[in-house]
């Protein structure tokens, strides 16, 4: 299938952002937005995340990935997440992925590590997020007024991983309110339309290479998880930026946003 990859520079509140879009030449109805996490930036480590929208996009699957305000080629200063500045960024992102995928009626997050309950809490406003694919999510606990920058075991086991990541989205939110009555704005409902708040009442695929044990701890909660929401658990890929590791997850997605 023939690929057409186009450069972006879109804005977010005033603040240019870089992004990039792989169009397949007849794209599904369904796209996929990449949402890095904190350590990394649009092309991701060892490129992974430019290898995997090119699989994905062969499979005719449209992928948009950008640079978050502080981060790559963006402008800016970086956004901590749970703050309005960081929701911008993913509305002004999917806003324009929209744009230049018009055959594309709604979009999944595809977000590693942290940047797994900033999908949530986005995704929970925007009718058009119709999933979230997390890969190796970290999702820390609340501790006391602040919020835990570490993962660390749940007292007892939780009902279901998606039920403690969206916990950990309302976390952040907490937050942002405790934050509006020191003086600072909160998060807003963001994106398209559709009812915003309350929790993420889309599908949810949870992925797992087995390296980082915040991610296999989180992915092992989904054992017991209703039909709305499934597990993946890659064995054998110790690396998660090597090919295997990229296959795999590129055939996980694939076949998850192709069964609905």
């Amino acid at each position: 299938m023939k690929l057409e990859q186009r450069a972006l520079r879109f804005h977010s509140a005033g603040v240019g952002l870089i992004g990039i879009v792989d169009v397949p030449e007849r794209p599904l109805m369904r796209g996929m937005l990449v949402l890095p996490d904190s350590t990394q930036y649009r092309a991701g480590s060892h490129r992974q995340f430019t290898l995997l929208s090119r699989l994905l996009a062969g499979r005719g699957i449209a992928v948009m990935r950008f640079d978050r305000r502080g981060f790559g080629d963006s402008e800016g200063e970086a956004a901590e997440a749970g703050t309005v500045p960081a929701g911008e960024d993913i509305a002004a992102a999917m806003k324009e992925f929209f744009i230049h995928v018009p055959e594309m009626k709604e979009s999944v997050i595809l977000a590693p590590g942290d940047a797994a309950p900033l999908a949530a809490q986005y995704a929970a406003g925007d009718a058009r997020v119709a999933g979230l694919a997390l890969l190796d999510p970290l999702l820390p606990e609340a501790a006391g007024d602040g919020l835990s920058g570490a993962t660390v075991a749940p007292r007892s086991a939780p009902r279901s991983a998606a039920e403690r990541l969206f916990r950990r989205a309302a976390a952040f939110r907490s937050a942002a309110a405790r934050a509006q009555e020191r003086g600072a704005a909160p998060v807003p409902a963001q994106g398209g339309p559709g009812p915003a708040g309350g929790a993420f009442g889309g599908r949810v695929l949870l992925v797992s290479a087995g390296s980082a044990a915040g991610g296999a701890g989180s992915t092992c909660a989904l054992e017991h998880q209703g039909p709305r929401s499934r597990r993946v658990q890659i064995a054998g890929c110790a690396n998660s930026g090597g090919s295997a590791w990229r296959e795999a997850v590129a055939f996980a997605c694939a076949s998850w946003l192709t069964s609905w």
